[in-house]
């Protein structure tokens, strides 16, 4: 019998029958409708401490990403706008590690908005 299947099973990721590993078509549907890499905010999440530059690390976390905006809560109301003056120094920093145009734009929310 040919046609790519023996005995009645579809052929083995091993065989070369083109089948992809799940993590690479999830991507790929998430990416079709918008979505950020799921594994983006964690990069960025458990990298914060030495990705972000100062005063970031102490001053504010990542919460999401939203297309290709990183969303950031700053620690508190007052620290928004002072954070806002930094967000050319945060992209540079955040595109070196996870590659340039992931992140196109930063938007720095007071605690609880996010």
């Amino acid at each position: 019998m040919s046609g790519g299947l023996e005995g009645g099973r579809p052929p083995s990721s091993s065989s070369g029958g083109g089948l992809e590993p799940l993590a690479d078509t999830l991507n790929q549907v998430f990416a079709r409708l918008g979505f950020a890499d799921p594994g983006l905010l964690a990069t960025i999440s458990t990298e914060w401490e030495t990705l972000a530059p100062s005063p970031w690390p102490h001053r504010s976390k990542p919460v999401g990403v939203r297309g290709k905006t990183l969303v950031v809560e700053a620690a508190s109301p007052s620290m928004v706008a002072f954070l806002r003056y930094g967000v050319s120094h945060l992209l540079d920093a955040i595109g070196a590690r996870v590659g340039e145009g992931v992140i196109e734009a930063i938007d720095v929310r007071p605690p609880g908005r996010s």
